[in-house]
């Protein structure tokens, strides 16, 4: 056999070939291997600290379109205030409306009694006078009797 194994592959004799050893690993290989993953971690820091910096200036510009829970609460009190003022002004509307249609209708109907009066005082004054004219009447009908009577007496 000349060197080769069964399997037809060479054989390694140790006599005759040497391994090569690893190169040394060095303090300065150390500090090199340091600043490199040093200067990739400053790089993937630079890098965050800027698309930080892009989504922090996004939120902003989106907070000055959407508000917060306390801004929305303020405006839901605000809404309910102005509603409680509406409201209570219609309530008042509603009331002096409503006072005003009473007046009214209370001013037609004495409207309507001073008509009334009116009619019956006119009546009343048409009446008396039809009264002192059938007194009138009356006293001179009388008068001519009395005349009449004492005419007769005297005769």
């Amino acid at each position: 056999m000349n060197g080769t194994s069964v399997l037809g592959k060479p054989r390694h004799h140790e006599s005759v070939e040497k391994q090569t050893a690893p190169p040394q690993y060095t303090a300065k290989d150390f500090q090199l291997e340091v600043l490199s993953k040093l200067g990739e971690m400053e790089s993937f820091a630079g890098s965050l600290e800027e698309s930080w910096s892009k989504q922090l200036e996004a939120v902003r510009e989106q907070r000055l379109l959407k508000f917060d829970s306390r801004t929305l609460i303020a405006l839901a009190a605000i809404a309910l205030s102005v509603a409680g003022y509406v409201v209570e002004d219609a309530r008042n509307s509603a009331r002096l409306d409503s006072e005003i249609e009473a007046t009214k209708a209370r001013v037609m109907r004495l409207e309507q009694i001073a008509a009334t009066n009116t009619e019956g005082r006119i009546r009343t004054e048409v009446q008396l006078g039809e009264l002192r004219d059938g007194q009138a009447e009356i006293k001179a009908m009388i008068q001519a009797h009395d005349r009449a009577g004492k005419r007769v007496a005297t005769q």
